[in-house]
């Protein structure tokens, strides 16, 4: 339909008889609709380059991703064996340390001996009882000395 001067105009189709007498409607392509028919291919074909071009960027993305997974997979297989000596050297120390704490506490408890029975041969007044004080000192040197071995 147009307008023109207000007044409508109504369009209708051409019909053409052939040999066999039936009608036939032809309509006949204007040339928009060629231009229309090739701007939506140049469209379509800059669409798919673009989804192409979209589709390089996002494989070498994903690519560097899942090469630095790799190395930080390797990363944590050194840290495994890492932890793996660290939990030998603590078992180790769970064994040690209970041997050295036994023999700093008996250190400790043979120095606080020693004090006191030299106090005690200083405040004694008998001899005898001296004489066995210092055999008791004499004793608590040789156990310090095996302590210190």
């Amino acid at each position: 339909m147009s307008a023109e001067n207000g007044k409508v105009h109504k369009l209708e189709a051409v019909k053409v008889e052939t040999e066999n007498a039936e009608p036939v409607e032809t309509v006949v392509p204007s040339a928009s609709t060629d231009e229309a028919q090739r701007d939506m291919s140049k469209v379509a074909m800059i669409v798919s380059l673009l989804a192409v071009l979209l589709l390089v960027i996002f494989f070498f993305g994903m690519n560097r991703n899942i090469a630095g997974l790799t190395e930080e997979v390797k990363s944590l297989g050194v840290l495994r064996e890492d932890v793996a000596s660290l939990d030998q050297r603590m078992v180790k120390m769970q064994e040690d340390v209970p041997v050295q704490m036994k023999r700093l506490i008996a250190h400790d408890i043979v120095n606080e001996m020693t004090m006191k029975a030299v106090y005690l041969s200083d405040v004694l007044q008998d001899e005898a009882m001296r004489a066995k004080m210092q055999e008791v000192l004499a004793g608590l040197k040789d156990i310090r000395d095996g302590l210190e071995k």
